[in-house]
């Protein structure tokens, strides 16, 4: 895992972990999980994206795998800065639910 500072990290269950991890690359980049293992480094999980269920037509929240380059460039702000995610505030501004600690 890289050294950034990541609020999603704290709260992600190792089922979320290793789904997002199935899909074995990079969502950004799509460099792959065999090709970061050679350069000992691995698939970090930070937030999720809706989608939809196809057999229910529900919206799912869907864990979203980053390599740790593209992991560290979405917390970057504008002016190159680090960003810790602030994964209650968006996910409160995206589906108008409160989550509580």
């Amino acid at each position: 895992m890289s050294d950034l500072t990541c609020n999603y990290q704290r709260m992600l269950t190792k089922a979320k972990a290793q789904q997002a991890r199935s899909e074995g690359a990079c969502r950004e980049c799509l460099v792959t999980e065999a090709e970061l293992q050679l350069a000992g480094e691995t698939l970090e999980v930070c937030g999720e994206e809706f989608a939809y269920d196809l057999e229910t037509g529900e919206r799912v929240l869907v864990p979203v795998p980053l390599c740790p380059a593209c992991h560290a460039k979405a917390h970057q702000d504008g002016h190159g800065h680090h960003l810790p995610c602030q994964i209650k505030a968006r996910f409160s501004r995206e589906t108008d639910l409160i989550l509580t600690s």
